[in-house]
């Protein structure tokens, strides 16, 4: 008898989706689709007690998360895994940059191919904030300059640092699934060298001071550390801040403003913008 799963359709905000990831992670889940302000969580059937849905949503609840429960419904067991592998499209970020999942790297002739393959952590390009970042990395990374990656994901922002002459970059991310992708991706990128890879929150992690730092992150997790992003760049240094509603902007760039911080470029995609700073001391 093929086995089924329980699938629970959640409708969440975009911005809190990393928070929601990260509290789903404590269930015996098979894993998460990811949509526009709404994910799918997959449990084997065999896993799965009615009490979870209560459950996640008084997690949800008490983590201030808005959701809303759309359905919870039952499937059959099939190939998943060649039915997400063909929706998974290389992502042609620029002229020079594209990322690729594995199965893939053969049908993209770009000079700078970033093999990346997800599993439930982010940065597969897919994102507006994910492609800005990589444009914003490609303009202020330097040969031998050092960088941090705040919230890495899947790698892909360490990755690319070091591709464009990067000598070394710390990357870390709270959440567990991240960092086992974002090793596997540094290792098939031949990056091991020159990426330092922690499983820490932005509060507990201790930042060397760098030459630049990437954070492709939300609003409520940029505002109250700016001061410490902004200590973890040497004067002149280069600050990215992704993950911002263009509604935001303003909010998010003030506090960067008060610490001698100028903004360098602003990109915007869709309903997302991220900001170049620098800082002038």
């Amino acid at each position: 008898m093929p086995t089924r799963y329980v699938l629970l359709s959640l409708r969440i905000p975009e911005e809190h989706t990393d928070a929601a990831v990260a509290m789903l992670s404590q269930y015996p889940i098979q894993g998460i689709e990811m949509g526009l302000d709404s994910m799918v969580v997959c449990f084997e059937q065999n896993d799965w007690i009615d009490e979870y849905a209560e459950g996640i949503a008084t997690d949800l609840s008490a983590a201030q998360i808005p959701f809303s429960v759309e359905e919870i419904g039952t499937e059959e067991d099939q190939n998943w895994n060649a039915e997400w592998e063909a929706s998974v499209d290389p992502v042609i970020v620029n002229d020079r940059i594209a990322i690729v999942p594995e199965w893939r790297v053969d049908e993209v002739s770009a000079p700078l191919k970033l093999v990346i393959t997800p599993k439930m952590s982010f940065g597969t390009g897919h994102h507006a904030t994910t492609r800005m970042m990589c444009r914003l990395v490609e303009t202020y990374t330097t040969t031998g300059s050092h960088w941090i990656d705040v919230g890495t994901g899947t790698g892909v922002l360490a990755i690319l640092a070091v591709k464009l002459g990067a000598s070394k970059v710390l990357a870390f991310d709270n959440n567990e699934w991240s960092i086992v992708n974002a090793q596997e991706n540094i290792t098939r990128n031949g990056c091991e060298g020159a990426i330092e890879l922690h499983q820490q929150d932005l509060e507990g992690m201790q930042l060397p001071v760098s030459d630049g730092l990437a954070a492709n992150l939300y609003r409520h997790l940029v505002v109250p550390f700016a001061r410490k992003l902004v200590a973890a760049v040497k004067p002149n240094g280069i600050i990215l801040i992704s993950g911002i509603l263009k509604y935001d902007k303003a909010d998010v760039v003030q506090p960067f403003l008060d610490l001698q911080c100028t903004v360098e470029e602003y990109l915007e995609e869709g309903e997302w913008c991220a900001v170049a700073f620098r800082r002038t001391s």
